[in-house]
């Protein structure tokens, strides 16, 4: 059984409260091993999703638009989930072995990694129907979305660095070779460069104007970089998860140095950052979820506890503060958990 670190003293954490009727569901309690135990959070809302009880990935919000797209990898879908109705707007099938995500609100598009294509589409929000696709190399992951020049980087996981996309031409424009496997990319809306974890023990940072790059922070201590989350704030941090040691590095972009590290759960995959509360959560493949207190000068780890059933992928709206995990099997089906920090 995980073991807990309290974030609210003398506050027990409430049961699963509602499952809304996306799909037609009925409310019921989250019971057993799909319980959720992370230290001072309640479970707000359970919400059926449709498709199978296969693998999620990664998710993105699109906060102008009420919008959370989920990547259902296992499905080869995206689902679409309206945040301000709680219900399931839509799914974009057919988006073969779905992985990463990005938004591109200005152009109303969302685009995604069809990981077993080998190719990043382009999918209109508002009709969620694909309109244009682009080389992504070997095995396209994690997708950065660069507003200034309207392009994509897209992380080549097995193919040694990052693909370069016009976003609007859907078309492959250049690559970004880092000389070893890349881990999630981001783009830092601060510095107007997108930073890459690349596994060969580096914070990568490339510049999308001239397509290379421009600085390699190290990162001593941490074996196979892969989760990765930017904050652009005055802060100016990155928070990196190493997958094959279970560390969380704390990086000052800015110093290029390494400002503190923290033991987290074993295969950690997705980072999601609160800027407005001040809050990092990192999903791990075992089910935890750890969660940081960013807000001041230094980090510091509030609590973990277990998220739900293969909650390895997380995200949060930064408006409401809903931290959002989609569960591959709750009662037989898959369900979007929603948790909200306690008062």
């Amino acid at each position: 059984m995980t073991r807990c670190h309290s974030i609210v003293a003398g506050r027990e954490l409430a049961a699963a409260i509602a499952l809304v009727g996306a799909l037609g569901g009925c409310a019921t309690p989250s019971l057993g091993s799909s319980a959720t135990t992370v230290p001072g959070y309640h479970v707000a809302a359970e919400v059926r999703l449709p498709g199978d009880t296969s693998r999620f990935d990664y998710q993105v919000l699109d906060p102008s638009r009420h919008r959370l797209f989920i990547a259902h990898l296992g499905a080869s879908e995206v689902i679409a989930f309206d945040t301000a109705r709680q219900t399931v707007a839509g799914v974009v099938r057919d988006v073969a072995g779905v992985h990463g995500l990005a938004v591109a609100p200005e152009l109303g598009r969302l685009f995604a990694s069809a990981t077993d294509r080998h190719e990043v589409v382009a999918i209109d929000e508002e009709r969620l129907q694909v309109i244009g696709s682009a080389d992504g190399g070997d095995y396209p992951d994690g997708i950065a979305y660069v507003p200034a020049s309207k392009t994509l980087l897209v992380s080549d996981e097995h193919g040694g660095g990052d693909a370069v996309i016009d976003a609007v031409a859907m078309s492959r424009i250049g690559f970004v070779a880092l000389g070893s496997d890349a881990g999630n990319s981001q783009f830092d809306a601060r510095t107007g460069n997108v930073l890459v974890a690349s596994h060969g023990g580096e914070l990568v940072q490339v510049d999308p104007a001239s397509r290379s790059v421009a600085r390699r922070i190290t990162l001593d201590g941490c074996d196979t970089p892969h989760g990765l989350q930017i904050d652009s704030s005055p802060r100016l941090r990155a928070y990196v998860a190493c997958a094959g040691n279970a560390k969380l590095l704390v990086v000052d972009i800015a110093g290029g140095r390494i400002d503190s590290q923290f033991d987290i759960a074993t295969d950690p995959d997705v980072l999601a950052l609160d800027p407005t509360l001040g809050r990092l959560y990192v999903a791990s493949e075992s089910s935890r979820i750890d969660v940081f207190d960013i807000a001041g000068s230094r980090v510091i780890k509030l609590g973990e506890g277990a998220g739900g059933p293969d909650s390895h992928t997380v995200a949060v709206d930064p408006s409401s503060h809903r931290v959002y995990l989609p569960l591959t099997d709750v009662g037989g089906h898959p369900v979007l958990r929603e948790l909200v920090p306690a008062a």
